[in-house]
């Protein structure tokens, strides 16, 4: 066998089987054993030296990973909470302004009735609270979306 041959041997694993058969004595049966070893080689060559320091890199890149992947997930929560802060802001000042729009709405309303303004004037105004009653709808679901996304941000399934 070359050296290569026998470095490559002592690098890998062996397998070892043996069977035993005792001997009794006259009349007995005989006892037989089966023995099964695995060796592993934990030298301290150089192979295993370049190794272990290729592992040691190996482990210290995928803490600065899980830091960096820490960090990036954090920053996503954050700005997941930001943007519901926001939401629940848009969805408060939509609110008010479809409450006024539609107070309006009914003061024009009856001064149409009473003949005190115009049509165009009415018109505009009914435009103007059906505009602030659609986007209350959008703050409405702009809010859902935004808890959506906080929620999928903590790992927390969907509702």
């Amino acid at each position: 066998m070359s050296a290569l041959a026998k470095t490559q041997s002592r690098a890998n694993p062996e397998l070892t089987l043996l069977q035993t058969r005792d001997r009794s004595a006259r009349g007995e049966p005989s006892n037989g054993t089966v023995t099964l070893g695995l060796r592993f080689p934990l030298g301290s060559s150089d192979r295993n030296r370049a190794t272990v320091a290729s592992a040691g890199a190996d482990q210290t890149e995928a803490e600065v990973a899980l830091v960096l992947e820490r960090e990036r997930l954090q920053a996503d929560q954050r700005s997941a909470q930001a943007g519901l802060a926001a939401a629940r802001a848009v969805l408060d000042a939509a609110t008010e302004r479809a409450r006024l729009a539609l107070e309006t709405r009914g003061f024009f309303d009856k001064a149409f009735r009473l003949g005190e303004t115009d049509l165009p004037t009415r018109l505009r105004v009914e435009l103007e609270a059906g505009q602030a009653q659609r986007e209350l709808a959008r703050a409405r679901i702009d809010l859902s979306l935004a808890i959506a996304t906080l929620r999928q941000r903590l790992g927390l399934l969907p509702e």
